[in-house]
């Protein structure tokens, strides 16, 4: 097919991504990297902005030390999948570690102020972030409109927890990009099942 509006040629995708055209076919080949469609003479054509995200993705994964083979891992869901928790209350952390340790091979960072999520959001590149609304400093409002604003955070998923469900609040972290809300206090089954529920899991039932 000819080249379509919006998709890239190897050479254009590379240069925007400031790369070599050999580092966009070798990802590619590896599966890092999806073409959406061939020209007729078969060259690989890419989506821009997905394909950015990305690569920025890649880039960051491999600064932290990362093999290709991880990268890969990481980026098709079949490595640890990684959850920061933000919440200045103490015990809710430790309820949160507590009821997920042990039923899925998860990374699991626990920071409480919207400052300390700034800082490991890039970082960490979660898969999922219990936010909650009322913090120190940041509020919860402003770190989610933070993720949402991050094109490495993209496939983020947001669990806003909070003890005030009003509806100004619901409505505004709704608005502000979080996928679901809970209530305070915690209920250790429901906790379960959005976190499945948003991230395609199941989760192992532990024994009694």
């Amino acid at each position: 097919m000819s080249k379509e509006a919006g998709l890239l040629k190897i050479s254009e995708i590379a240069e925007k991504g400031s790369v070599l055209p050999s580092t966009i076919r070798h990802y590619t080949d590896l599966g890092l990297l999806q073409y959406a469609a061939t020209t007729d003479g078969g060259h690989r054509l890419y989506h821009e902005q997905e394909t950015l995200t990305q690569l920025a993705r890649i880039k960051r994964l491999a600064a932290r030390g990362l093999s290709l083979p991880d990268i890969k891992a990481e980026l098709t869901g079949k490595g640890k999948k990684r959850i920061l928790v933000v919440d200045d209350e103490q015990e809710v952390c430790e309820l949160v570690n507590d009821a997920l340790k042990d039923r899925h091979p998860f990374d699991i960072r626990i920071v409480h102020d919207g400052f300390s999520a700034g800082r490991i959001l890039a970082d960490f590149i979660p898969d999922l972030v219990i936010l909650d609304l009322m913090l120190p400093g940041l509020d919860g409002f402003h770190v989610c409109r933070q993720i949402r604003a991050d094109q490495m955070l993209l496939g983020a998923k947001i669990l806003a927890v909070t003890g005030y469900d009003t509806p100004e609040n619901t409505r505004k972290i709704l608005d502000a990009g979080a996928d679901k809300l809970l209530t305070k206090p915690l209920d250790t089954r429901e906790l379960l099942k959005a976190v499945e529920e948003l991230l395609n899991i199941t989760m192992t039932v532990r024994a009694v």
